[in-house]
């Protein structure tokens, strides 16, 4: 640990914590596997992944925000994207037919899982620099 990284960082983890870690991003995923068997692809379902995906978006924002954990910082803005595209699907843009809904979802989902291959190489959490302390 360097001079400059909080001794608590990984105490303040949210992804460390299951209940509020499956709050976070475990029911957002249930509600939104939850809709794809219930209610099929449609309008519905569409907004539900949306909410899903903002969810678990904020989730690592938060995430982000309370420890710095590389992952959130890189995964964060990649579901709100996500949140987005299922909102345009929701309102009916969906270029590629039927499939579209299914690509944002997967292709969002998938690149957040990646970003877990960044702390391996960068370190699991952002240290600051001294010009951020003060």
């Amino acid at each position: 640990m360097t001079s400059t990284q909080h001794a608590d960082t990984p105490k303040r983890d949210l992804l460390t914590r299951p209940i509020i870690a499956v709050g976070l991003w475990g029911v957002p995923l249930a509600m939104g596997w939850g809709a794809d068997a219930v209610f099929h692809p449609g309008p519905l379902t569409d907004v539900i992944w949306a909410v899903a995906l903002a969810w678990m978006g904020g989730g690592c924002a938060l995430n982000a925000w309370e420890c710095h954990r590389l992952h959130c910082y890189l995964a964060a803005p990649i579901l709100f994207l996500g949140a987005a595209g299922m909102a345009a699907v929701a309102v009916g843009f969906a270029p590629l037919g039927v499939r579209t809904a299914s690509l944002v979802i997967n292709v969002s989902l998938g690149l957040a899982l990646l970003t877990f291959i960044a702390e391996p190489v960068w370190g699991k959490y952002r240290h600051r620099s001294r010009d951020e302390e003060e």
